[in-house]
């Protein structure tokens, strides 16, 4: 399209404030933002966090140019606001008089202290959907508890199934880790988005039914979590087996080397023997009935087939062992994803400018639309939009905004 911000979007009248930092609650807001919401950032004078974090162009950290923050808030608007100040609590009730959802990553007794429980948004907007994305949910007793992703991750129980595969033959004593790149702070500002999105369908539908239409979405990051890792939890419930990651752990294949990098040989079933062992050209050393004995022979085979692995190439052992009927797949590095065909002939990426760094090529959407198609524009700068926001939206004159600019306020 020659001006693709002129396509209609999925929400194009929707107004959000955002009060969050780092990962979960401004993931929230950018998938929100890429359908077609305005979504107005509330950062500190010093900027979210995020700013000050890696990877930066050249490794030379600035606030305007962390890949972290750019990423995670393209598409939305910043104001600076001091929520210490009085002045500053006023503005912000001001603001969430003025939008249709406040998405918030403040635990209860820090929202409280600033205007950012639900009693208090709702007083000031009746209408609004609350969206609180925080560690542990806004109730329960660990519901104050403050935590990042590596608390929150381990408190759904994946960490204790990590690592397996080759990390676990060569450190078997290791203790648990994380799963990388931050993925359950994603999990949980997805699940939010999601959960905003039913309240504002709801709204829409209840256009007529009278009284406040507000709500709160209740998003806790360890729910997350265990959302989308539950099988161990059922498997303890309805079996009362405790897994571990020796008992999930592939006795036979698993992650295993190629010559010029890794391929993973999922969990074998016996119809899947034979034409594993015509893929490795019916080797002396194996048998169908010692792949169906895995606690006997599993290391043996597991250190021949390594061994055998690694003389050919990823691309090699996926295509002949598909060909094969065996459930094989390579792992692929980040720069081999990014310059993916698949990615690119479905236009996940796209080149943004922005001031600072010029133009770079992010991420779109994980969904497409096609009537109501996502947007990607840049990220703001800090306190891009005081102004605009406070100035056009809440009605400020200049002169008003240079004073609160001066006391701090903003």
């Amino acid at each position: 399209m020659d001006n693709p911000s002129a396509m209609p979007t999925a929400l194009p009248n929707l107004r959000v404030l955002e009060v969050a930092s780092l990962i979960p609650g401004p993931y929230c807001g950018k998938l929100l933002a890429s359908l077609g919401a305005q979504v107005v950032k509330v950062e500190p004078s010093a900027g979210d966090p995020a700013r000050r974090r890696g990877p930066f162009p050249d490794d030379v950290p600035h606030p305007e140019r962390s890949g972290l923050f750019l990423y995670l808030n393209t598409g939305k608007q910043s104001v600076t606001l001091n929520l210490e100040d009085s002045a500053g609590l006023d503005l912000l009730r001001r603001l969430v008089a003025s939008v249709d959802v406040v998405v918030h990553d403040y635990e209860p007794a820090r929202a409280a202290a600033v205007g950012l429980d639900s009693d208090s948004l709702l007083a000031a907007n009746p209408d609004v959907i609350v969206a609180a994305v925080t560690p542990f949910g806004s109730s329960g007793p660990y519901a104050d508890y403050r935590a990042g992703h590596l608390a929150a991750f381990h408190a759904g129980g994946e960490g204790w199934l990590l690592p397996n595969g080759l990390a676990l033959d060569t450190f078997p004593d290791r203790p648990p880790i994380v799963a990388g790149a931050n993925m359950g702070d994603y999990q949980a500002g997805l699940t939010a988005a999601v959960g905003a999105v039913a309240a504002v369908y709801h709204r829409m539908g209840d256009a007529g039914g009278g009284g406040p239409r507000g709500q709160v979405v209740d998003a806790s990051a360890q729910e997350a979590q265990l959302s989308v890792g539950y099988m161990p939890i059922q498997r303890h419930e309805s079996e009362g087996i405790t897994e571990t990651r020796f008992s999930r752990y592939f006795r036979v294949g698993g992650v295993l080397p190629a010559s010029d990098g890794y391929v993973e040989l999922l969990t074998l079933e016996s119809r899947q023997f034979e034409g594993l062992l015509s893929f490795m050209g019916n080797p002396d050393w194996a048998s169908a009935e010692m792949f169906g004995d895995p606690a006997r022979y599993g290391p043996e085979l597991n250190r021949r087939m390594r061994e055998w692995f690694g003389q050919h190439t990823r691309a090699w052992l996926y295509a002949e062992g598909q060909a094969h009927g065996v459930p094989i797949a390579p792992y692929y590095t980040p720069a081999e994803v990014f310059s993916s065909p698949q990615q690119r002939q479905r236009g996940y990426y796209a080149a943004v400018a922005h001031p600072e760094t010029g133009p770079l090529e992010y991420a779109g959407a994980p969904f497409q639309l096609d009537g109501t198609p996502t947007r990607l524009e840049r990220a703001p700068l800090l306190g891009e939009h005081n102004a605009s926001v406070y100035g056009a939206l809440l009605g400020y004159a200049a002169i008003e905004l240079t004073a609160l600019a001066r006391a701090g306020v903003i």
